[in-house]
Order: C-alpha cells, then sequence, then structure tokens
C-alpha cells in the first residue's frame, strides 16, 4: 500500500481527515505499514468500551466517551515530519455510533482534524461520502460527504 498521501498532508486545511480505505483481509497489514510510517494507530472500539465500562450512570455515557475519545487523540497523534501536523490513525469505529452515547461522530471528527490529522482506516463500505457497514447502510453510517475527497491510487482517499 503507498502511503505518499502522509508527505502531502499540511496544516492549512480546515480538516486534516485522511479516508485510507482497505478490506477486512487486509486490515492488520495496513495497521502495521502505517506503524512502521511512525503512525500510531488506535482500536476505537476496544479503547473507549474499556474506558466506558467503568462508568457508572448513564447520563455521563457521552461526556466520558467524547472527553476520553478526545484525550485518546491527542494523546496518541504524533509528529512524523517536520513542518506537519500531527497525526494518529482510527480503526473499528463502530461504537462511536452506539444510541446509548449520543455522539455525533462526524461533527467530532471534524472538530479534531482541526489541529491533529485523522486518518480513518476504513475496511467497510463506501458510496458517495459515507462510510457504512454494508447492509446496515441505511441505520449506521458515517457521513463525510463534505469533506473533500481526491482519490489519487485507489488504495486510499485524502
Amino acid at each position: 500500500m503507498n502511503f505518499d498521501f502522509l508527505n502531502k498532508i499540511d496544516g492549512a486545511a480546515r480538516h486534516n481527515l485522511v479516508l485510507l480505505r482497505c478490506d477486512y483481509n487486509t486490515l492488520q497489514e495496513t495497521i502495521a505499514q502505517l506503524a512502521n510510517a511512525g503512525v500510531n494507530t488506535i482500536n476505537i472500539g476496544q479503547e473507549l468500551s474499556k474506558k466506558l465500562i467503568a462508568v457508572e450512570s448513564g447520563h455521563h455515557l457521552s461526556i466520558e466517551a467524547q472527553e476520553y475519545l478526545h484525550e485518546l487523540i491527542e494523546n496518541q497523534s504524533r509528529q512524523i515530519a517536520d513542518g506537519k501536523p500531527k497525526i494518529v490513525a482510527l480503526y473499528n469505529m463502530g461504537i462511536l455510533l452506539e444510541q446509548a452515547l449520543s455522539l455525533n461522530t462526524e461533527s467530532l471528527l471534524k472538530e479534531f482534524s482541526k489541529n491533529v490529522t485523522i486518518v480513518v482506516v476504513w475496511e467497510h463500505g463506501y458510496s458517495n461520502g459515507l462510510l457504512h457497514w454494508g447492509v446496515q447502510q441505511e441505520e449506521y453510517h458515517l457521513n463525510l460527504s463534505d469533506i473533500y475527497v481526491a482519490e489519487e491510487k485507489a488504495n486510499y482517499e485524502v
């Protein structure tokens, strides 16, 4: 997989949000290649569920989830090249759509990506700016249609 897009990232964009598409069979290889490039990856589902299991009140789940997500991104992001913004990769993001968390995931990703480049590693479906989980496309999806998406090589999108 080609990671030339890492050299093209700059802090001038309104949102530094990158979609890195792969498939289920190449997910672990993609994560390993990101690590080799110096990019930390976060398994959002695993990390967030470990944190939220300790939250005693359901009333605070949304606040706790949002704060911990921000903390994870800030702590795991790193600058891999001089003059470039910090970067971090996220995958296994289905937990962010759980109704009990009441998160506006699209808005959070856009807000966080103002300061840190966020690479969304996506092994599921993608069409017209919607990241989705196959047959559940209408019910569970992330709408990133207003983020500029430019295809260079079929391996990734910016």
